[in-house]
C-alpha cells in the first residue's frame, strides 16, 4: 500500500492515522479523511454529483470540445497508467473504468463524490484530501492524472508542484485544463469565476516541476497535456 504521510508536516504517519506532532486522521465509511476541517466546496458540482458523470461532464464536453468525454478520459488513462496510480480531483473516479492499476487511488475534497467512488469502484482506495497538500510521501506513483482539476485553483503551480512530488521519476501524468482559448473559453470562465490562463502557462509551470510535455491534445478551450517526470 502507498504510504500516508501528514498533508500539514509530511511526517508518516501510524497505522491509526496519527502523526508524530499530534495530527490525527479518520477512516469515514471507507474514506480517509485528511481534511481537519470542512472545505468550501463548489455547489453546483455538489447539486449535480449523481449525475456527474453520466450526464453533466459528457454533454457539456461535447457541448464546448465537441469530442467525448470518454474518448479523453481514455487518452489519459492511456499515457499515465501505472502499478501506483493517483487520480487528484477524482469526483466518482470515472477514469479508474480505462486506467490500469494495481494500486488506485482518488482524491477528492468532495465526501458526496467519494460516495458515489467507493460504490462504484470499490476496487479504488477513496482520499479526502486537498490538492495543494497531498497525503502521500514523496514519489510514490508511476502515474497520476488531474482532469478539468487544476485550472480552478487561483494558484495551480501548487497542486501541479504537489503531484510532481508524489510522481516516481519516469512517471506519467495528464492534466486536463481550461485554457484561454476562444469565446467559449471566456463564457466558462464567467461561469465558473475564473482566471483564465493559456496553454503555453500550464506547459512551463509544469516543466518547472521537472514534468516534461510530451503531447499536448486541443480540444476546443480544453487541452489534455501528458508529461513525464524527468
Amino acid at each position: 500500500m502507498v504510504s500516508f504521510v501528514c498533508p500539514l508536516d509530511r511526517l508518516p504517519l501510524s497505522d491509526d492515522l496519527r502523526c508524530p506532532k499530534g495530527h490525527t486522521y479518520r477512516l469515514i465509511n471507507g474514506v480517509y479523511d485528511f481534511l481537519q476541517e470542512e472545505s468550501k466546496n463548489n455547489d453546483i458540482l455538489e447539486k449535480v454529483a449523481p449525475l456527474y458523470e453520466d450526464i453533466w461532464a459528457p454533454l457539456g464536453f461535447l457541448i464546448t470540445g465537441r469530442t467525448s468525454y470518454s474518448s479523453v478520459l481514455k487518452d489519459a488513462a492511456s499515457h499515465s497508467s501505472g502499478r501506483e496510480f493517483l487520480d487528484v480531483g477524482t469526483g466518482p473516479g470515472k477514469i479508474f473504468d480505462y486506467v490500469k492499476c494495481e494500486q488506485c487511488y482518488g482524491l477528492d475534497i468532495s465526501m458526496r463524490f467519494l460516495a458515489i467512488l467507493k460504490r462504484k469502484r470499490s476496487r479504488v482506495t477513496a482520499v479526502r484530501g486537498d490538492a495543494m497538500s497531498l497525503p502521500f510521501a514523496d514519489e510514490s506513483f508511476d502515474g497520476a492524472t488531474s482532469m478539468f482539476v487544476v485550472h480552478m485553483f487561483p494558484d495551480p503551480s501548487k497542486p501541479i508542484s504537489e503531484i510532481s512530488r508524489v510522481l516516481k521519476r519516469g512517471g506519467r501524468c495528464s492534466m486536463g485544463v481550461l485554457t484561454k482559448r476562444g469565446m467559449i473559453a471566456n463564457v466558462l470562465s464567467r461561469w465558473w469565476k475564473l482566471e483564465l490562463r493559456p496553454e503555453t502557462y500550464y506547459v512551463s509551470i509544469s516543466e518547472r516541476f521537472n514534468l516534461k510535455t510530451t503531447s499536448v491534445r486541443q480540444m476546443g478551450p480544453w487541452s489534455l497535456i501528458n508529461c513525464v517526470k524527468s
